[in-house]
């Protein structure tokens, strides 16, 4: 069937001598090219590890903790300095100043756990929406996929209908020509009428032998797709998650590091309304102030720590992209040489000078069709 098809193309290059210029649409080729759905994975797989990097709120980590670090030293030295004046000039109380701090002590640790809250939450549905998209495009790919195998076998089927019918159309045209005698006997129209119900039998019965053994091949093909877009889907969803809970647990650490001095100054509040009550000045005063210097050396290299594991996720994150990006042109440019060579080839046995573009030069004679059955043959 195949070298009838390449026969009918050299017959219509044939029929259009002034033409010396064979053309093939090249995007389209690559777009029904077998290993199209490949490329279009890469796509699908680097987009994912991108998203990944962006994520809303979590821009830029790394120099996010670098800046509440230095916030937090200068904090610190602020309030040394204030409990230092209040110790030293035996300030009068204030209770209204006092509440209005403890209110936004309190305040500030939730709203940090509330801003950990809105994160997980949107985290959680960014990466929910990057499985389901995934998914999505893998059953796709595996419906187009049975949709193709079954057009091919079915094609076979037709062809073998075809073939048998064109092998028996001499004995069947005799039989019908005998059985259109309207002297014939009864016993010889019999037997002339049961031979042509053999003849169509015998076609029925090949096609219907092919159309059962094409069946199982198509329903082995349907779990073999099944297998790999299941394979696929969890790979992909084991490397989305695996980036959203690094991202997550790196958020939590600089949430832990901002709200740490609950660890270094336990009892924060009920501490400061106990001076604030007490006014013990001198030995309340210098405990919150070495509490303080411990906070202001402690918390900065927690902060150089995130930021540092912030910047190796990172470096893995681009190194994934830029091998997945590297085996994609690999792959890219072994189709478009594929491509160019099967084109080249057909062009000369067509004794035509071939043009791989997305628009046809005017005369040309289209090589496309031949040039994508040459791919998918493969």
């Amino acid at each position: 069937m195949r070298s009838g098809v390449l026969l009918l193309a050299v017959c219509l290059a044939a029929a259009t001598p002034t033409a010396d210029v064979g053309y093939a649409d090249l995007p389209r080729l690559l777009a029904t090219h077998p290993l199209h759905k490949v490329l279009a994975a890469y796509d699908r797989e680097i987009a994912a590890l991108r998203a990944t990097r962006t994520i809303a709120e979590l821009s830029d980590p790394g120099t996010r903790a670098a800046a509440a670090a230095a916030a937090l030293q200068r904090d610190a030295a602020a309030a040394q300095r204030q409990v230092q004046r209040i110790a030293t000039a035996g300030a009068t109380r204030d209770p209204t100043l006092e509440a209005r701090a403890l209110t936004a002590i309190r305040q500030s640790r939730s709203d940090a756990n509330g801003a950990m809250g809105a994160y997980t939450s949107a985290l959680d549905r960014e990466t929910g929406a990057n499985l389901r998209g995934y998914a999505f495009g893998m059953a796709q790919r595996t419906a187009r996929g049975f949709a193709e195998r079954q057009a091919q076998l079915r094609e076979k089927e037709l062809t073998l209908a075809y073939d048998l019918a064109r092998r028996d159309a001499g004995t069947r045209l005799m039989l019908r020509l005998k059985l259109a005698d309207l002297h014939l006997d009864r016993s010889v129209r019999a037997r002339f009428e049961a031979q042509l119900a053999a003849l169509n039998r015998r076609e029925s019965s090949a096609v219907a032998a092919l159309h059962a053994q094409d069946a199982s091949v198509l329903a082995r093909y349907r779990e073999e797709l099944e297998r790999e877009t299941a394979s696929a889907n969890a790979q992909m969803a084991a490397q989305i998650r695996s980036k959203a809970n690094a991202n997550l647990a790196l958020r939590a650490g600089v949430a832990r590091a901002a709200s740490s001095s609950a660890a270094v100054v336990p009892d924060l509040p009920a501490r400061l309304e106990s001076f604030g009550a007490s006014y013990r000045l001198g030995s309340d005063a210098q405990a919150i102030r070495r509490d303080l210097g411990a906070a202001a050396t402690e918390l900065p290299e927690r902060f150089a720590r995130l930021a540092g594991t912030d910047r190796e996720s990172r470096a893995d994150t681009s190194a994934q992209i830029v091998a997945l990006q590297r085996d994609r042109a690999e792959l890219y440019h072994a189709m478009l040489g594929e491509i160019e060579r099967d084109a080249r080839r057909l062009g000369e046995e067509r004794g035509l000078r071939v043009i791989l573009s997305g628009a046809r030069p005017k005369g040309s004679v289209d090589l496309t069709g031949a040039v994508g059955r040459e791919e998918s043959s493969f």
